[in-house]
């Protein structure tokens, strides 16, 4: 399902974090359909989509393919904003790149406050040396990331020291 995806992002590997942040900001829809296929058939129930300003592409799709409402994550002055507009239960939170999970866990607590209880994190890349992953489970949040990359010296390049394998038969 996701092997374009991953190879995609494999050619560049390893890579500085601008060149992966570049990448994934000029992905298409069809760059994302894969992915969003794999979190659509693959995750637990959830009631809604809440969409990371990075993720509007891949978490429409997912929201679709679901029949869940999309839920947006905003940008203002006082930092991301989320409105469930009154819509609750669980939810699917998805970001392109997880890494320490400061903007997450964030929202995870904004959609908390009003009545949306964030269990799964859908990432497309989780660079697993800045804790994110840790972060987010205080939380009572699992998560799931497509490809996951570590910090080396040479730059990032995939992780191989204890990699999410749930995608392994995607």
């Amino acid at each position: 399902m996701i092997a374009a995806f991953r190879n995609a992002l494999l050619s560049l590997l390893p890579t500085s974090e601008d060149v992966l942040v570049r990448q994934l900001s000029t992905m298409q829809d069809r760059d994302w359909t894969p992915l969003a296929e794999l979190f659509a058939a693959r995750l637990p129930e959830f009631d809604a989509v809440i969409a990371m300003p990075d993720t509007q592409l891949m978490a429409q799709q997912v929201a679709h393919m679901r029949g869940v409402p999309l839920l947006d994550v905003q940008f203002s002055e006082s930092g991301l904003q989320l409105h469930t507009g009154g819509v609750g239960g669980e939810a699917l939170l998805l970001t392109a790149h997880l890494k320490a999970g400061d903007a997450e866990a964030d929202v995870t607590e904004q959609a908390k406050a009003q009545g949306l209880h964030v269990t799964v994190v859908g990432a497309a890349v989780e660079r697993t040396s800045l804790g994110g992953r840790n972060r987010l489970t205080l939380h009572g949040v699992t998560v799931r990331a497509a490809m996951q990359v570590a910090d080396t010296p040479g730059g990032l390049n995939i992780e191989r020291r204890a990699p999410d394998r749930w995608t392994a038969s995607a």
